[in-house]
């Protein structure tokens, strides 16, 4: 099979990850691997909203998590150069890329960094959800600055459609839409519903509370006060004032302290 001049791939995908100069691929089954980076981008989600200071996971994270089967995410632990062609990666180059040639090792930096060629199914399936995320996202918190009215759905899909936005699969939708908007603007007159707002976090909640916040609003001024109680002006889209204002009395129990400012 390696030694033909094209690798029949089966029902697998490739994975790859560019680095030092050098490219390094590996047989994935693509439903396990598609999982796997959900799975992985849940975790991190997680430690933002507990305010862990290191949110991102390592290789050796992803190589003891259990929740991620490194044995059956891939085909097999070979490295590859040019896996369609059957040219094995040296031991050399990946000592001097990883400092290792452990097979599981480079598969747990493909799946943090690397590249994976998913397929058809799996892109247009994932791309319909997000994108159906971002038009709700939109329609609820954007209006049309000429009328002050928000634009209905179906307008808000045909102007991504015909500005040919890009929906990123691995991204949250709430990532995505402040550039979704820029990019539709050629298309339809159309601004964001946006608020101001004053908050106040209890010490024992800081660091927590903090990262929650950040994931909902753009934090314009923030100062800690002498108690350890931290202090934020924030701008955020209005429809997404009730579930941030949720989230933040739940953590805190109900002690969080906000002020609208301006809308």
């Amino acid at each position: 099979m390696i030694d033909r001049a094209r690798m029949d791939l089966g029902s697998n995908i490739v994975g790859r990850i560019e680095k030092g100069g050098r490219t390094f691929e590996m047989l994935m089954d693509p439903d396990r691997a598609w999982n796997a980076k959900k799975y992985i981008r849940e975790e991190i989600n997680k430690r933002l909203k507990e305010g862990k200071t290191k949110s991102r996971l390592s290789v050796q994270d992803v190589i003891d998590d259990p929740g991620i089967p490194l044995e059956l995410i891939f085909e097999s632990f070979v490295v590859f150069e040019d896996l369609r062609r059957g040219k094995k990666a040296t031991n050399g180059d990946m000592q001097a890329v990883f400092e290792t040639t452990e097979g599981n090792v480079i598969g747990a930096h493909i799946l943090l960094d690397g590249k994976i060629q998913w397929t058809q199914t799996q892109r247009e399936e994932e791309k319909e959800k997000k994108l159906k995320q971002i038009i709700n996202i939109i329609s609820k918190n954007a209006v049309n600055p000429q009328t002050n009215k928000p634009h209905p759905p179906k307008r808000i899909k045909k102007a991504i459609e015909e500005a040919s936005v890009k929906v990123d699969l691995m991204k949250n939708a709430e990532e995505q839409v402040d550039d979704v908007v820029k990019q539709i603007r050629a298309i339809i007159p159309i601004k964001m519903e946006q608020i101001e707002m004053a908050i106040k976090l209890p010490t024992s909640f800081t660091a927590k509370g903090y990262n929650i916040v950040a994931q909902y609003a753009q934090i314009k001024q923030e100062e800690w006060q002498s108690d350890g109680s931290w202090v934020a002006k924030i701008s955020m889209p209005a429809g997404l004032q009730m579930e941030l204002m949720d989230k933040l009395n739940k953590l805190t129990h109900g002690r969080v302290q906000t002020k609208l400012l301006k809308t």
